[in-house]
């Protein structure tokens, strides 16, 4: 019989689209900042970035668009663009707060794996009064590998100072679902509406909160 999410020992949050309604901003952030270099976009450029870090994320940038720009100048134009609105407007998902209180409450250790910006991470994170309740993040460029490998996932757990098997992860994206599996941990899929598969998502996932009649659910 498969046990509870309180049963795990620890939690592993994504931060956009999972804990922050945020994947607004990423969705057009790329494309937004090569218009303004006057270059042209390719069509599906935000499904080719969507797995990646930003290391790769940047190198991906200025392999196919041919930029002179250096990746550490780019990287700090990426930031600047979205900050701010990482320090003052970007909401949580629905109840995502009252999730995160339950799970540390019940004494699961709790960590955050992202690919965004530390600092844009942080602030949010400060803002909305979680940071207390995580032992440890971890930005997915600490890792040889992005999401799709179970690299970063082990990373978390060890940070952790648990085994994989003894967590659980809550993720909005399909493509992180391959790498916590290999990693040997449970896993949860949080809706949001810009996720391009959530049906396969869910079909593979322990445990799926929300839908696109629901979006996140008001009770976890």
């Amino acid at each position: 019989m498969q046990k509870s999410i309180r049963e795990y020992r620890g939690a592993i949050f994504d931060l956009d689209g999972t804990l922050l309604d945020s994947m607004h901003v990423w969705d057009h952030l790329c494309r937004d900042w090569l218009m303004r270099e006057e270059k042209t976009p390719q069509a599906g450029l935000e499904k080719e970035l969507a797995p990646m870090t930003l290391s790769q994320s940047v190198q991906y940038v200025i392999r196919c668009y041919g930029f002179e720009l250096s990746p550490e100048e780019i990287i700090c134009q990426w930031e600047g663009m979205v900050l701010g609105y990482y320090k003052t407007t970007i909401p949580l998902k629905k109840e995502t707060a009252a999730l995160v209180r339950e799970l540390y409450d019940a004494g699961l250790r709790l960590a955050v794996l992202t690919s965004c910006f530390p600092g844009a991470c942080e602030a949010a994170l400060q803002r909305h009064g979680l940071r207390p309740f995580f032992s440890a993040v971890l930005y997915t460029d600490e890792a040889s590998r992005d999401k799709r490998f179970p690299d970063i996932w082990k990373a978390a757990a060890r940070r952790l100072g648990l085994e994989p098997a003894d967590c659980v992860v809550f993720e909005d994206a399909c493509h992180s679902l391959k790498g916590a599996r290999a990693a040997g941990m449970a896993f949860a899929a949080v809706y949001d509406d810009t996720c391009r598969e959530w049906e396969l998502m869910k079909a593979e996932a322990d445990w799926v909160f929300g839908s696109p009649e629901t979006g996140t659910p008001g009770s976890w």
